[in-house]
Parts: structure tokens; sequence; C-alpha cells
């Protein structure tokens, strides 16, 4: 029997040999290092408008815009809500107007902790506290309301007084260098607006930070001769300029250049290092953070076509972006255009230019996807729908443990075949009748034509054995084969109109039956 089957037996151990062989072989491939990968360039999505043309939809498109261009899988796209809190980190947009409710409320807490001072120094300094940390709160506006500043002022002496009342000295003294790195040296303290012993108090502070004026700070502008102010006070001296003997620590600064003021800046002075400021009055003029709005605010198309590029520049730089998309709506007659610039920030040079109608009221996704298509030359079916990501990392034809499956049971089935022929030339030689020949020995008493049939029919029957475990080892590699490359991809096709043709996704799939019998496999057209 043995022998019978040493050709299949040879043949499957060849065969696994070469799986075998194939499996690690594939597991230790390696693969080149894409070097672009991860080095998608970001992109700051910023809103462009012109005056007396203000679109209720402009903030609207920016997030769609953004959304279309994550979808090309092109660029690293910088969320609104980022580019919004980096352009809030350099720079403050100037509190010009705060709610009334919320400065009378303040009012209200400084009014309570005077007349507290003369009379419960402990309250006071309760009542006191949180007024200073509601000013505090908006300690931007310090430096651009005269009001907010006197408040403030006025809070801190009180609340000086009122830890000096209890004993307190160290706080009280603490109090009062906050009001000297704010208010500075010119602040004028005498005993009649105040305490004489806050004064006495204040003086020593004032001698004792002397040593401590050694930051330094350097403002320029890109039209010279512009003012100053630091926590709300004119520093003297021109742009440009460079301010010595300043107090270290944390300071507002804003410049003024006629009639217009820059953004607020929150600087932060050290003993070390002095700080460089550079401030564009005209750009931050044109900055528009407030009412929902994130991008420039023109004054007509023809500044809007003379500026954009430098100062979308300047915008990206100031957020820290590789390239801006500046998109706003022109007015052309009766119909309105969307237009965007694509802008690479280091260089300044426009990337790609576009136009497309659209809505002004409410987003029309149409139009987005134009504008996306056009940034950047994708196919707009491309651009509409998010990149798909597949699950397999092998195609069908690539799968060696499916080949070599097929291959060991195309080589059973084969091995079976050739049995079954042996069997069928045994069979016919043990059921063949004697010749007059063998009839003579046999008469004679010399059973070897009858050993010689029963020889041939013992064989027979090993043979038709064999060829039953050839056929039923090779047919069940040959499914499981097949079955492997159908899970793996899809290898019989699909018709063009098959919404999912070309998508690595098996057919069928493995399923335990319900009834618990076994395992079957489910087959499917569509998901």
């Amino acid at each position: 029997m043995f022998q019978v089957l040493r050709p299949f037996v040879a043949l499957v151990g060849l065969v696994a040999v070469s799986v075998v062989s194939l499996g690690p072989a594939r597991a230790q491939e390696t693969y080149p290092v894409d070097s672009n990968i991860g080095m998608e360039p970001s992109v700051a999505v910023i809103e462009v408008y012109v005056k007396d043309f203000l679109a209720p939809a402009s903030t609207d498109y920016t997030r769609s815009i953004a959304f279309s261009l994550t979808s090309t899988g092109q660029y690293a796209i910088m969320g609104r809500d980022e580019v919004a809190a980096r352009f809030r980190s350099v720079l403050i947009t100037p509190v010009r107007r705060l709610q009334a409710e919320r400065l009378n409320a303040i009012e209200r807490l400084v009014r309570e902790g005077d007349q507290l001072v003369y009379t419960d120094p402990k309250a006071a300094v309760d009542v006191l506290g949180r007024a200073r940390n509601e000013l505090q709160s908006i300690a931007e506006g310090l430096a651009a309301n005269d009001k907010l500043r006197n408040e403030f002022l006025k809070t801190l002496m009180l609340l000086a007084r009122s830890h000096l009342d209890t004993g307190n000295e160290i706080k009280a003294g603490a109090i009062l260098r906050e009001v000297i790195r704010v208010y500075g040296n010119n602040l004028r303290v005498t005993e009649k607006k105040y305490h004489p012993r806050l004064v006495k108090l204040y003086r020593q502070e004032l001698k004792g930070m002397g040593k401590q004026r050694v930051a330094v700070m350097t403002v320029a502008t890109a039209n010279p001769g512009c003012t100053t102010l630091m926590d709300g006070r004119e520093l003297r001296g021109r742009t440009p300029r460079e301010y010595r003997r300043l107090y270290p620590g944390v300071h507002h600064v804003q410049v003024r250049c006629k009639s217009k003021e820059s953004m607020i800046r929150k600087v932060i002075l050290t003993q070390d290092r002095p700080v460089h400021l550079v401030v564009d009055v005209d750009f931050e003029n044109l900055l528009t953070v407030e009412g929902g709005r994130l991008g420039l605010l023109f004054k007509s198309t023809k500044d809007l076509d003379r500026l954009l590029v430098p100062y979308a520049r300047k915008f990206g730089s100031l957020v820290n972006s590789d390239l801006v998309v500046a998109q706003g709506f022109m007015d052309h007659g009766s119909r309105a255009a969307l237009k965007a610039w694509l802008l690479d920030v280091k260089t300044g040079e426009v990337l790609k230019e576009a136009s497309v109608p659209a809505k002004t009221e409410v987003v029309t996704p149409s139009s987005v996807q134009r504008l996306v298509q056009l940034l950047t030359g994708r196919d707009q079916a491309e651009v509409a729908q998010p990149v798909q990501f597949q699950e397999e990392d092998t195609v069908w034809y690539e799968n060696y443990w499916a080949w070599g499956t097929t291959v060991l049971g195309l080589g059973g089935v084969a091995a079976g075949g050739a049995l079954i022929d042996q069997y069928l030339q045994l069979k016919s030689s043990a059921t063949a009748g004697y010749s007059d020949g063998e009839k003579i020995l046999l008469n004679n008493g010399d059973m070897s034509p009858w050993h010689d049939r029963r020889s041939d029919a013992s064989k027979a029957l090993d043979m038709r054995s064999a060829s039953i475990a050839c056929f039923a080892v090779g047919g069940a590699a040959l499914v499981t084969g097949v079955v492997l490359f159908v899970m793996t991809d899809e290898i019989y096709g699909a018709d063009e109109d098959d919404d999912w043709a070309g998508n690595r996704k098996p057919r069928f799939f493995a399923a335990p039956q319900l009834s618990g019998q076994g395992v079957g496999f489910v087959g499917h057209l569509k998901f």
C-alpha cells in the first residue's frame, strides 16, 4: 500500500515544502519607505470680505472647502478653530466696547469693596479680589480702554489697602509691585489721594524694584513714526525704537499710527533676552476675527487685488501654515461668484486661482466640489468621495497560500486519476477468464493462475482506496484554494455599473451555521 501511495506522498511533500517556504519569504519582505508619507503641506482656509458685500454663508464655505480639501488626501488641513486659536495666541483684538452688564458688575464690586475698606477690611479683601479677577480676565482690554485701566488701578490700590489694614503687609507689597509693573514709575501716589501707610509702602516697593528694570524691547513698523503703548500707557519715542529699563513680566503692547491702531500683543519680557516686534498696522487693521469671521476685510475690490497676496501670506505666517486658501465672494452683478486663491506662504506664489458661481446665503456643495477640483487639479469624483483604504495586504494573484493549496489540490486529483487508471487495469486483469494454458495448469493442480488473479484483485482494491483518498484530499485542497482566492479578492470580475467594482472586498465569507452543525460559506453580491 505504501509503495502504491509513494508518488502521491512525494508530490504532497514537495508542494507543502514549496508553500511553507513561500510563507516566511513573504513575511520577511521589506518595502521601501515613502519619504512623502506624513509630509502633506499644512493649509489654513480663511475668508476674504469686501466691504458692503458680505455673504452670510462665508464662514460655512470655509468649513466645507476645508472638508473637501481633506478628502483629496493631498493636504494637512488646519481646522478653523485651530487657526483661530493660533491667531489669538499671537494677536488680541482690542476691546473697544465691552458688555455694559459686565462693566457695571465690576464697578459694583469695586464700590462695595471701597466701602468695606473702612468698615470690614477682611470682607473688602474678598470682594476686591473678585473684582480684580474679573478685570484680569479681560487684561487685554486694559491696554485699550482708559475706563478699565482706571477701574483696575482703583481695585488694586483698594485691595492693597485692605491687606495692609488686616496686617498682611507682604500681600499688600506684592499687589503694589503689580501696580508698578503695569502703570510704570510715573504713577502719582500721594497722601492727598491715598493713606499715608499705603504711600510709604508704595515708595519702598518702587525703590526696591529699581534694579529689576533691565528688560529690553524693540518695535519696528511698516511706516515709521508710530506710537507704542504698553499696558495702555504711552512709551517715549517713535518707531522704530528700542525701549530699555522695562520691567520683566507679562505686558500688553499696541501700536498706533495716526488714526489706526494695531491689535494687541501679549509680550513676555525677560532679563536675559530682548524682544523684537515688527508691526504692520495697515495689515492688522484688515484682520477680522470678530462676529464669527476669520480672515481679511478689504474696503474695495481694488484694495483686494492689490493687497490680498502679501496679506494672506502674512496671515499664513502668523498661524504657521505652509499654504493658505483665501476664499470669498465677488459681486458679479446678477450672480455672485465664489473665488479662491491657493497661496504658498514661503514663496508668496499664487499656485492656483479659481472662481465658480455660488449662493451667498447657503453653501452649495456643487460649487465647493468644483472649486476644490480647480484648485487641486483632481477629478471631481475623487474630491467628492473620501479616500478609501483597503484592508487587504495582498491581491489575489499574490496569495501564495491559495496558490500552494490549489496546486496541492490539483496534484491530489491528478494522482487519484492515475490510481483509478491502474485500478481499472488490475480489475480487468483480476476478472478476466482463464486462458486454455491456465486451465491446463489448474487441472494439473498448479494454482499459480488463481493466485495471480487474487493478487491483481487485492492490488485493485488498494488502488481504489488510494484513489478515493487522493480525490478526497485533492478535492478539499482545491476547493480551499479557490475559496482563499475569492476571499482575498474578487477574481470573478464585476460589471462597470457595479457600485463597488474594483474594491477588494470578499464575495464570500465564512460563517457558523445557525444549527451549529459546522461552518458554511455565505455569498453576497453587495454590501
